[in-house]
């Protein structure tokens, strides 16, 4: 029964996740630990991460901002290692609470205070991208605020989504090898990856349907109204 409460959530959150090219992992990453385990949803949604952004971001390669994606990957993996080492030493029911806490001030911003859309600076732009980095290595979750940083500095929502998920092209492919190899994918974690393939074929799929129908406007608002409901999910869980 637990499997198959992951695999529903599962669907859910990589439908998400093929709308706006991340947040999958946010919304089934709390259901996995409550399901499956830490460790094994860990290496579980890498992998999964690492297969729906190579179905998002080579369909829409010529979108990609490459200079951003650079400076994306660069600094979120040199945190990531660091997150990946906190994982090991603290608390991780504090550090979730911190986390949902900071999205919610990030989201509520985005949808009210806001309105000219002003940009943040670059200094406070390259510390949220350094905290995506550290969230990812301790929760595989770092897309809320590696989005935060794309919506500032990536304005064109095709060129958001395609960067964004080739971001997790190179980050979660190698977060997931380093998994697979430590030994934490056993015969178990293998049966609920070779399910969620097939659930993420299809619901990226739809997800990528649903995108094309979204405007501009109700693109940034949903992506914001998206991260409102992520801190909340992180809070109660």
């Amino acid at each position: 029964m637990e499997k198959y409460l992951f695999w529903g959530t599962f669907f859910f959150a990589y439908l998400i996740n093929g709308i706006t090219g991340f947040a999958g992992n946010i919304f089934a990453m709390p259901v996995g630990m409550a399901t499956i385990g830490h460790e094994e949803s860990i290496v579980v949604l890498n992998c999964t991460g690492f297969l729906a952004s190579v179905l998002i971001a080579f369909t829409g390669i010529k979108h990609v901002v490459w200079k951003e994606l650079a400076k994306m990957c660069v600094i979120m993996a040199i945190f990531m290692a660091i997150g990946a080492w906190i994982n090991t030493i603290a608390p991780l029911s504090i550090l979730s609470k911190v986390y949902g806490v900071a999205v919610l001030i990030i989201a509520i911003r985005g949808l009210f205070f806001n309105k000219n859309n002003k940009l943040l600076p670059d200094w406070l732009l390259y510390c949220i991208l350094a905290i995506a980095g550290l969230i990812q290595g301790m929760f595989v979750s770092g897309g809320s605020f590696l989005a935060i940083y794309a919506l500032q500095k990536i304005r064109d929502k095709e060129a958001f989504r395609a960067t964004t998920t080739m971001t997790w092209v190179f980050l979660n492919g190698a977060y997931a090898l380093y998994g697979i190899q430590g030994g934490s994918l056993g015969g178990d974690g293998l049966l609920t990856l070779a399910v969620c393939i097939p659930l993420l074929i299809l619901s990226t799929w739809l997800g990528g349907l649903i995108q094309k129908r979204i405007s501009q406007e109700q693109f940034v608002k949903f992506t914001y109204v998206l991260l409102t409901v992520i801190g909340c999910v992180l809070l109660i869980k």
